[in-house]
């Protein structure tokens, strides 16, 4: 996955097919999900870069949206959600399914995937946390994130959430390996397994030849560690350096 050969808004909004708005310079959990889906599938696009506490004005003119990463087919309306994405990306390639076919398979890696991924989800809660960390300490890298991703909630309500969420993926990927399976969701990779693969970094950074990464970004993990009641269990990095290696063009580089 090395660096994307990026396209300003004006070119991407006068092209046809599908465009990406991607965070650039910096691996956020979602853009590099997203890519790592798109390319998994071998579904092309082109890619518009998205800079983290900037105003991105031209990207939300364009698309309504001042995050990233947002989906563009054609004429078709953008796509910001991570579900969204995904299912666009299954449209347009169904091979290799990364959406269960088995209706209870596909409830639980929804399920999955919404606490990894969705408001109060894990990412969302480890980034809340970073920013009421910072509030908490007069240092702010970025009061425009902070204003638009502010503290809701506590930080006991985070890091409640964040021990929970870990939890429930260390007892689901044992259950799993119990049945002789080494993956989130039935017996083969699903996107539950490549939002973890890309949400885990931020919890324990992929190894440098695995990903490409600001110094800052690879000490989170440090600052959020006091906050876990319990280490990282070593089932978990096993599985994320598994499907990055295996399904994951690396280095990652954004």
């Amino acid at each position: 996955m090395s660096a994307p050969a990026w396209a300003s808004v004006d070119a991407a909004r006068a092209a046809s097919g599908l465009r990406l708005v991607l965070g650039r310079a910096i691996p956020g959990p979602w853009s590099v999900a997203a890519r790592a889906i798109f390319e998994l599938k071998g579904i092309p696009y082109i890619a518009v870069p998205h800079d983290a506490g900037m105003p991105n004005d031209e990207v939300r003119e364009w698309t309504g949206q001042a995050s990233a990463p947002i989906a563009v087919l054609d004429n078709d309306r953008p796509r910001a959600n991570w579900s969204e994405i995904l299912l666009l990306a299954e449209t347009l390639q169904p091979e290799p399914p990364l959406i269960p076919a088995d209706p209870r398979q596909r409830m639980e890696m929804f399920g999955l995937a919404h606490e990894i991924c969705a408001e109060d989800g894990l990412g969302w809660v480890l980034r809340a946390l970073l920013f009421a960390m910072q509030a908490e300490a007069g240092s702010l890298a970025m009061p425009t994130l902070l204003a638009k991703y502010g503290s809701r909630h506590t930080i006991a309500h985070y890091s409640r959430r964040l021990n929970e969420v870990i939890g429930l993926l260390a007892e689901l990927l044992t259950a799993q390996k119990c049945v002789g399976s080494r993956y989130f969701v039935g017996d083969r990779l699903s996107a539950a397994d490549i939002y973890w693969a890309a949400f885990s970094n931020l919890l324990h950074p992929m190894a440098p030849e695995a990903c490409i990464m600001p110094d800052f970004v690879r000490e989170i993990p440090a600052q959020i560690a006091p906050h876990l009641l319990a280490p990282l269990s070593p089932a978990l990095i096993a599985h994320r350096d598994y499907v990055v290696d295996t399904y994951i063009q690396t280095p990652i580089c954004m």
